[in-house]
């Protein structure tokens, strides 16, 4: 029988492929969380690769095999981000009044950080992010704060709001408490001082913004067309 001679066997090489023993879905999951932690405690510039590969516990070349780079992995989070705020838009936009609009909204925000707590503190980062790189936008800023303004006109032609309501500033302002209760959620308070937020913030829009039949004050009276009396 012929020997055969090693150096005149073809050269075989591997293959890039998945990583032996790994799940997909799961991996790509758990590059995404470690991803989202390292950018909401570092900041985008220190998310590095392999910054993201010793928070996933994984190596770097496991990290290559799911994502080209991070700016990939950072566009992926942000698209995550955005679909989770359509979706408590969404669920608000169902609503019949504004009080419950508005506290279906903070519910979802709240519930958002209750399934996985990265999701907030990533959309509350990666809002300051794009502050320092307009590069780095996040499209469910302008979602939110179009959707509040939506609000309210809608409030205001119901009757909700009194005719001479200014919806502008109102929704600037709700805009800003909404990413107070982000920020809030994502990275100050635990699970168990939250439930009490979207009661608080209820009454406190029930008694105050909509409250139609207690006299004027000049608090009320600065989002209103026609100006205080003297």
């Amino acid at each position: 029988m012929p020997q055969l001679d090693a150096k005149s066997l073809p050269v075989v090489r591997r293959r890039r492929g998945r990583p032996t023993g790994s799940d997909s879905a799961e991996t790509r999951n758990r590059i995404l969380r470690a991803a989202r932690q390292v950018i909401s405690e570092r900041g985008y510039h220190a998310a590095t690769f392999q910054a993201i590969a010793a928070a996933a516990d994984l190596s770097r070349p496991t990290l290559h095999y799911y994502f080209d780079s991070r700016e990939q992995i950072y566009a992926m989070l942000v698209d995550e981000a955005g679909d989770a705020m359509a979706e408590c838009i969404d669920a608000a936009r169902r609503k019949n009044t504004l009080i419950e609009q508005l506290t279906t909204l903070v519910s979802g925000i709240l519930e958002v950080d209750r399934l996985d707590r990265s999701r907030l503190a990533f959309l509350v980062s990666a809002r300051l992010e794009s502050t320092r790189n307009p590069m780095l936008q996040v499209g469910a800023n302008g979602a939110l704060l179009s959707f509040l303004e939506s609000l309210l006109a809608d409030a205001k032609s119901r009757g909700e709001l009194e005719a001479d309501t200014l919806v502008t500033p109102i929704a600037d302002m709700l805009h800003a408490v909404l990413w107070g209760v982000g920020l809030h959620a994502g990275f100050i308070d635990t699970q168990a001082g939250l439930g009490s937020i979207t009661k608080q913030l209820s009454r406190l829009l029930s008694h105050g913004l909509l409250n139609g039949t207690s006299e004027p004050t000049n608090r009320s009276d600065t989002f209103r067309d026609t100006p205080s009396a003297v």
